[in-house]
């Protein structure tokens, strides 16, 4: 059983710190202020400011913690990621599966890991949650001042193009929700609305079909969620400042692509000979053809360039478009089944908040996180991200909300142990 951690003032001092700065880089890993400021990508803010975090961590921190394997989330995390080292010495490109795991990817693990180790109430979940929608709508603004609408659709930036500019915004969406109640300070509950309403706007201005259909199920499911969680003004005034922000927005948001979603029959995106499908159906084969390893992590396009000119077909080096079929090509079986057993989990854990803590502010938390995590997941069916450090968010969150419930669990377990005592 794990035992409660019991802070001197310094330690408390030390510990407030380490949230602070581990603040800090969630917001640089979210708003990706390289992205808008051009002198900052020689720094690399996120490696740099991460660095920076790790070593605090192991100074002033790296006592008493929760072990990593004791976390069912976190078992199925490390051996996702085990899974993914595991491809790369069969990978169609070694080099590149080597670089993007190892130079790239291991950032956000390590996110991931102190993320666990660090956040451990409702407090430094909830300021965690805020310093994302900060850092996510952002980002959101700059891609509408200083995007480029191109045939129709908004892009912005070194990383996302418009349909993974929508996967951004709509993940962020309901996570607002959470600070725009009485009980929060009073610009929270001014700037939350506004960011509702910005990520709203780019989803539609990036005319993206798999970001608006995860639009309206989130929006489904924020109104019919309780009312004690979302209250029915809330949801009036979101609307209101919503339908100013789309009036402003109008004449730049073409409608025509989304109408397109009731004719996918004649898609030839869809359809054709490399459309969705096909890169999905090739997806499938590559998983079944290396069923342990895949075709190594980050090496989708290879191996489809490689399948194509084998062949007889004009080389092409396509993205797979879907998570499941990204994890599943590039890391075997075995990495599908435990992203998939870690996606399940993060609904689950959140949806049933209420009996592992007992407490309604962490019910309520649980709640909104699940509604932006289908959002995301519905998203990221129609785009390459599987390794999104968005993704490792929500996972992260799931471990922390499970491992705080254990824990109370444990305390009040003693607790009552304690009071039979005192009556024998």
């Amino acid at each position: 059983m794990v035992k409660p951690r019991t802070l001197t003032a310094n330690n408390k001092r030390d510990s407030n710190l380490l949230v602070y700065i581990f603040n800090i880089w969630t917001f640089i890993l979210i708003a990706r202020p390289q992205d808008f400021i051009d002198k900052l990508a020689t720094l690399r803010p996120a490696f740099s400011v991460g660095i920076i975090v790790v070593i605090f961590y192991l100074l002033f921190h790296a006592k008493n913690e929760n072990r990593l394997l004791s976390n069912q989330q976190c078992r199925l995390y490390l051996y996702l990621l085990a899974a993914m080292i595991m491809s790369i010495p069969f990978a169609y490109y070694r080099r590149g599966a080597f670089d993007f795991f190892f130079m790239k990817y291991m950032i956000v693990a390590v996110f991931f890991i102190l993320f666990y180790k660090i956040v451990d109430n409702e407090r430094n979940i909830k300021y965690i949650l805020w310093t994302a929608c900060l850092g996510n709508s952002i980002y959101l603004l700059c891609a509408v001042f200083q995007g480029e609408v191109i045939a129709g659709r908004l892009r912005f930036g070194q990383m996302l193009d418009p349909n993974d500019l929508a996967f951004f915004a709509v993940s962020f969406i309901p996570l607002n929700f959470l600070f725009i109640s009485k009980n929060e300070t009073f610009w929270k509950r001014i700037v939350s609305p506004v960011n509702i309403a910005v990520g709203i706007l780019v989803v539609l201005l990036s005319g993206s079909r798999g970001g608006f259909l995860a639009l309206v199920i989130v929006v489904i499911m924020l109104f019919f969620t309780r009312a004690q969680i979302i209250r029915k003004s809330y949801k009036i005034a979101v609307f209101v400042i919503t339908l100013i922000a789309l009036i402003y927005g109008g004449a730049t948001i073409d409608y025509s692509r989304l109408e397109t979603m009731t004719q996918i029959g004649g898609d030839y995106n869809v359809w054709d000979e490399t459309g969705r499908l096909e890169v999905w159906m090739n997806g499938m084969r590559f998983m079944l053809s290396d069923p342990l390893t895949g075709v190594g992590v980050s090496c989708f396009g290879e191996a489809i360039g490689q399948d194509r000119a084998k062949r007889g077909l004009q080389e092409m080096w396509q993205a797979p478009h879907n998570s499941l079929v990204q994890i599943g090509a590039e890391t075997g079986i075995i990495g599908l089944v435990i992203f998939v057993l870690i996606n399940i989990n993060v609904f689950k854990i959140c949806g049933r908040v209420r009996n592992i803590s007992g407490k309604q502010e962490l019910a309520i938390i649980g709640t909104i996180i699940q509604i932006g995590f289908v959002g995301h997941f519905t998203a990221s069916m129609f785009l390459s991200q599987a390794y999104s450090g968005i993704w490792v968010l929500f996972v992260a969150l799931s471990a922390t909300i499970l491992e705080m419930g254990r824990t109370r669990n444990n305390q009040q377990h003693s607790k009552n142990i304690e009071t039979e005592k005192r009556y024998l």
